[in-house]
């Protein structure tokens, strides 16, 4: 398989574009809004989610769905991610560790993972396809064969 071509690398945006058509319909929730301004900080190596990022659209998102009963009335993850490629200020393949930083982001409801004074307990699991699991198997597919 010499004259094969290598294939490009998964980016962080074509990752969150493929969780808005796998489970786009989802209501944001805290857990998402966290996974996605951590994904974004990771894409575009900011410090912060941008006040006018798909983090900050989503953190938005997700606090007026709380307030909202019928899930027809909630803003979904198609809405803010899927488009996210072209949305990104900057984009870049995932990486094992912009994976688990994602994760932990998602787990603990805010961005850096790490929050000490949340007073939710953590989440157990990842939201099945979702941003977590989204980048997780980007990175294991852009991670070259050892």
């Amino acid at each position: 398989m010499a004259n094969e071509e290598p294939r490009a690398a998964i980016t962080i945006g074509e990752a969150l574009e493929v969780v808005a058509t796998i489970v786009g319909n989802k209501p944001i929730d805290d857990s998402d809004a966290a996974a996605i301004q951590a994904a974004e900080m990771r894409a575009t190596g900011a410090t912060s989610p941008p006040i006018d990022g798909i983090g900050f659209q989503a953190q938005s998102a997700a606090m007026v769905n709380a307030r909202r009963i019928y899930d027809e009335e909630k803003t979904t993850l198609a809405e803010v991610i899927g488009d996210a490629t072209e949305k990104l200020e900057s984009d870049k393949p995932v990486t094992v560790r912009d994976a688990e930083k994602v994760r932990a982001a998602e787990l603990q409801g805010d961005v850096d993972g790490l929050e000490s004074d949340h007073t939710d307990a953590p989440k157990e699991s990842v939201t099945p396809g979702g941003v977590a699991e989204a980048l997780a198997t980007a990175a294991n597919i852009n991670q070259p064969p050892s």
